[in-house]
């Protein structure tokens, strides 16, 4: 078919479908520019990125069934990605919570928060002592100051090298005492509780013991005072002992 032909059935084509024939133009850039009309008579160029529905509008049966698909893929329901969390993050989230949740818990079973359902026996009077039958009252020239919290106090110490027992100092909550002590190396230990059972079970379920981790030194005429409120500068360094004190005698 020759280059007439061609011209010839795109003329005819666009006749049947009611458009108006165009002329061609030449330039020096392209071989030819064709520049055909609609049936209205409106320039259209080839090319163009619009679409021309049959009727001269912006539409059509095809593209407008073609957008309702689209649309509807667009439109229907995706599940969300679910995150998965890898399982480190939750023991790194554990151990960041301990520090907080230890000491909230022991807090609330020293202040009576927990069931307690034994008998109650009437807790001493501040600055009474249990002291070891060895230990001779002419030698205690050193002093111990206790200050209180809300919560009943024994504090005990405790021979460095024997582990032997040497006094138990008794201080109500929310209270203050000065009680004499025999010089010495002694491992310090705090008991706290609510409610008084005696030398052997002492606070019952309210019962918490925290050791002094530093050795504490008595020198004659000498005294030391300690605070059992809780405060972030505290100067008074404890860890939990596990274990419940040993039952005085």
């Amino acid at each position: 078919m020759g280059i007439d032909d061609r011209d010839y059935m795109r003329d005819r084509y666009r006749e049947r479908q009611g458009k108006a024939t165009g002329g061609t133009f030449w330039n020096d850039r392209k071989s030819r520019v064709e520049q055909p009309h609609d049936k209205h008579g409106k320039a259209v160029p080839l090319g163009s990125a619009s679409w021309i529905g049959g009727n001269g509008g912006g539409g059509g049966s095809w593209f407008e069934a073609a957008s309702r698909r689209f649309q509807h893929r667009h439109d229907r329901y995706r599940p969300k990605r679910r995150v998965r969390t890898h399982p480190a993050q939750k023991w790194i989230m554990l151990l960041w919570a301990v520090p907080i949740l230890i000491p909230a818990y022991r807090e609330a079973k020293r202040s009576g928060w927990f069931p307690d359902r034994a008998a109650e026996i009437r807790f001493p009077s501040s600055g009474t002592v249990t002291v070891n039958n060895s230990v001779d009252p002419k030698t205690a020239t050193s002093r111990l100051h206790v200050t209180t919290n809300n919560a009943n106090a024994v504090v005990q110490l405790y021979k460095w090298k024997t582990n032997e027992h040497v006094i138990s100092v008794y201080v109500r909550g929310d209270d203050d005492v000065t009680t004499a002590i025999p010089p010495g190396k002694y491992r310090m230990l705090i008991v706290e509780g609510d409610k008084w059972h005696g030398l052997t079970d002492y606070f019952g379920s309210s019962t918490t013991t925290n050791t002094v981790v530093a050795a504490m030194r008595f020198e004659p005429r000498t005294i030391h005072s300690i605070d059992l409120n809780r405060r972030p500068n505290g100067n008074l360094h404890t860890r939990p002992k596990l274990t419940g004190p040993e039952a005085l005698r």
